[in-house]
C-alpha cells in the first residue's frame, strides 16, 4: 500500500513535522524509507502538502520534503517568456564581457611581448608612416607622368582633329590605357592614406596601453 498525506498548511517547519506525523501515525501504515512529500500552492493560494503534485501544478514550482518536514529540494516555478529571455540576454551579456577580457588579456600580453617601452611604440609607428610616405611619393611620382602623358595625347587628337584627321584606334586604346593606370594610382595613393590614418590610430591605442600597464607617463 502507498501512503499519501493531503493537508492544508498554515505554516512551515515545527508545523509541517507535526502534520505530517500525526497523519501518519494515526493511519499507522507502514512507509517506505525512499518515500517524499511535496508542498504546493494550488489556485485558492492554500498550501498543500501530499504525495505527489497535480500536473497543472507544477509549472507554479513546488518543494520536496521528507516526512519529517526537512527540505530536500525547491524546484522553482517555470520561467515566463519574457523572462526567459531577459535571462538569455543576461547570460549573453555575461559570455560576451567574459570573453571581452581574455580578448583584452591576450592583446596585453602581446603588446608586452612586442614592445618593451613607449618609445619602442613610437619608433614602430614612424618606421611604418615613413614606408607608407615613401610609396605615396613614388606613386605620386607614377601619377605626375601620366598626367603628362594623357595632356600630350589630348593635344596630339586635338591636332589630327583641327585637320580633319581621324585618329588611330590603337592610339586611342593608349589613352583607355593611361587614363586606367592613372585611375589605379589615385586609388591607391587614397588608400596608402587611408591606411596611415588607421595605422596612426592603432599605435596610438597601443601607446596609451602600454603606458597604462607599465604605470608611464607621455614625457613633456
Amino acid at each position: 500500500m502507498r501512503a499519501w498525506v493531503a493537508a492544508r498548511v498554515d505554516g512551515a517547519g515545527s508545523g509541517l513535522r507535526l502534520t505530517a506525523g500525526i497523519l501518519i501515525w494515526s493511519l499507522g501504515i507502514p512507509v517506505p524509507a525512499h518515500a517524499e512529500l511535496y508542498k504546493y500552492v494550488n489556485e485558492d493560494g492554500v498550501t498543500v502538502l501530499d504525495s505527489h503534485v497535480p500536473a497543472r501544478y507544477v509549472k507554479d514550482g513546488y518543494t520536496i520534503l521528507s516526512l519529517d518536514g526537512r527540505v530536500l529540494e525547491f524546484v522553482s516555478r517555470a520561467l515566463s517568456d519574457k523572462e526567459i529571455q531577459e535571462r538569455d540576454s543576461a547570460r549573453a551579456e555575461s559570455a560576451a564581457l567574459e570573453r571581452s577580457a581574455r580578448e583584452r588579456k591576450v592583446a596585453d600580453q602581446n603588446l608586452l611581448r612586442i614592445y618593451g617601452t613607449p618609445e619602442d611604440v613610437i619608433r614602430a609607428r614612424d618606421t611604418k608612416l615613413a614606408s607608407i610616405e615613401g610609396f605615396i611619393s613614388a606613386s605620386q611620382g607614377k601619377l605626375q607622368r601620366l598626367e603628362t602623358q594623357k595632356r600630350d595625347l589630348q593635344a596630339e587628337f586635338a591636332a589630327v582633329e583641327r585637320g580633319g584627321g581621324t585618329i588611330a584606334p590603337e592610339r586611342l586604346e593608349s589613352m583607355r590605357g593611361v587614363e586606367n593606370r592613372i585611375r589605379l594610382f589615385e586609388r591607391e595613393i587614397d588608400g596608402k592614406r587611408e591606411e596611415m590614418v588607421q595605422l596612426s590610430l592603432m599605435y596610438s591605442a597601443d601607446l596609451k596601453r602600454l603606458r597604462e600597464l607599465q604605470g608611464t607617463k607621455p614625457k613633456g
